[in-house]
């Protein structure tokens, strides 16, 4: 059995969960499940396949690598941009930290000149009081010169000159005081400012390794895409060869023979087809039984039937012109189909009247043109032209009264039946085809 992917060779599945081997869709049971003769040609086609899948399934394995490694990076990218929000965040904050401690600095150090100039005040009354002092020593020096009231005077301004000083000296300590408190905590606060400016330069280098890190993680995510992309197209490529090399697989089967059967699988896949395509249900091998009887599946006259279902000698029968035991009818096409203007002909591998062609033409091969010379084309009418009128044809009544029609001849009918049943008991098919899918 042929393995290829689920996915359509124009899209490769963008989840490597829904990789899964599966069989071929649109997987025939006769191109590809019937057994033939092998020939060179089917051997080559067969190992071309096994290539190719071979080849599609190495493809998978390395767009899924790829594909991981891609997400990976993309996680990775992602991850690197929180990291540098959040380098981006702790710088601001630290901006914001050093900004108030800078601000607090600053009212501290107004505080400290405030004080220093009011310590500076008191200091200047100090000295001031000092120089008046040492002005009036020498007065105060030469008084013990002089009586007892004089000296007590002399007490009494000593007394007032150092009580002076006290208080002035206690002012300019009192103003010491908070001038050297404001001066502990400028100092206390310019620590705060220098580790503040540490943390901000600190944010800026994890800012700036942050971008470094998400800039190189950026281009690993780049590179995994890349490669991803290149993988996936390798695949694509790959699912293609492998559609095709199964083409060509079918191809070469047509042209052999069914195993132990007069039919060549080409012939079988029409008669298959055209039992799909029927407006009843009709066995295909009551199809296969008609063409036997007509044509040998297309091989009158030496012809033979290409894969593509022509037979390589157009097959007309003779002139239908009243002679013992042939019917008269005068031409109905102007020898378009059978050559012969002046008698009607059956052609093609199922034998149809042009006039009969005109009515039941059918494109069941689907290349745009209805050929009574293709046995895809000419079984379908066949098909049609026994449905018509009737209900299915699954009963042998039923199949007898439609090949009555056909050919009004019971022996006809019988040999038809004979030959169709021999193909259905040499067959594993079913009888009665699967619905053929719409397109």
């Amino acid at each position: 059995m042929v393995f290829l992917l689920t996915a359509a060779s124009e899209q490769a599945p963008t989840d490597p969960r829904s990789i899964v081997p599966a069989e071929t869709p649109g997987i025939d049971p006769v191109l590809d499940a019937v057994p033939v003769t092998t020939t060179l040609a089917v051997r080559r086609a067969e190992d071309g396949l096994e290539t190719a899948v071979a080849a599609q399934s190495l493809a998978v394995v390395g767009w899924v690598e790829r594909e991981q490694q891609f997400q990976a990076q993309v996680q990775a990218s992602a991850n690197a941009e929180a990291i540098v929000f959040e380098a981006r965040d702790a710088l601001t904050r630290a901006q914001a930290t050093l900004q108030a401690d800078e601000d607090e600095l600053a009212r501290r150090r107004a505080i400290e000149t405030r004080r220093r100039e009011a310590l500076a005040i008191e200091q200047g009354h100090l000295r001031a009081m000092a120089a008046q002092l040492l002005v009036s020593v020498p007065d105060d020096t030469f008084a013990i010169l002089g009586s007892l009231d004089d000296f007590t005077e002399i007490d009494r301004r000593s007394s007032a000159r150092s009580r002076g000083v006290e208080v002035q000296s206690a002012a300019v300590e009192a103003a010491r005081a908070p001038w050297e408190e404001a001066r502990r905590r400028r100092r206390s606060q310019e620590q705060e400012v220098a580790t503040a400016t540490n943390r901000v330069e600190a944010a800026l280098t994890g800012l700036a390794d942050a971008n470094a890190s998400r800039d190189d993680a950026d281009l690993r995510r780049q590179d995994a895409q890349t490669a991803a992309e290149d993988a996936r197209s390798t695949l694509l490529r790959a699912q293609d060869d492998a559609v095709g090399a199964l083409a060509d697989r079918r191809v070469a089967r047509l042209a052999s023979s069914v195993e132990d059967s007069d039919l060549t699988l080409v012939a079988l896949h029409a008669y298959w087809r055209a039992a799909q395509l029927a407006p009843c249900r009709i066995p295909w091998w009551v199809l296969a039984g008609v063409g036997l009887v007509e044509t040998r599946h297309g091989t009158a006259l030496g012809a033979k039937v290409t894969p593509e279902g022509d037979t390589t000698v157009k097959i007309i029968g003779i002139p239908l012109d009243g002679r013992p035991g042939v019917a008269a009818i005068a031409d109905t096409d102007g020898g378009r189909l059978d050559n012969d203007s002046v008698w009607d002909r059956a052609v093609g591998p199922m034998q149809f009247i042009p006039g009969t062609w005109g009515r039941w033409a059918t494109d069941a091969d689907g290349d745009g043109e209805a050929d009574p010379h293709n046995l895809y084309d000419a079984a379908g009418a066949a098909a049609a032209y026994l449905c018509f009128s009737r209900g299915d044809l699954v009963a042998e009544g039923p199949i007898r009264a439609a090949l009555l029609a056909y050919n009004r001849s019971v022996p006809y009918g019988t040999k038809v039946l004979d030959n169709g049943g021999r193909y259905r008991d040499a067959l594993d098919l079913p009888e009665l085809p699967p619905a053929l899918a719409a397109d």
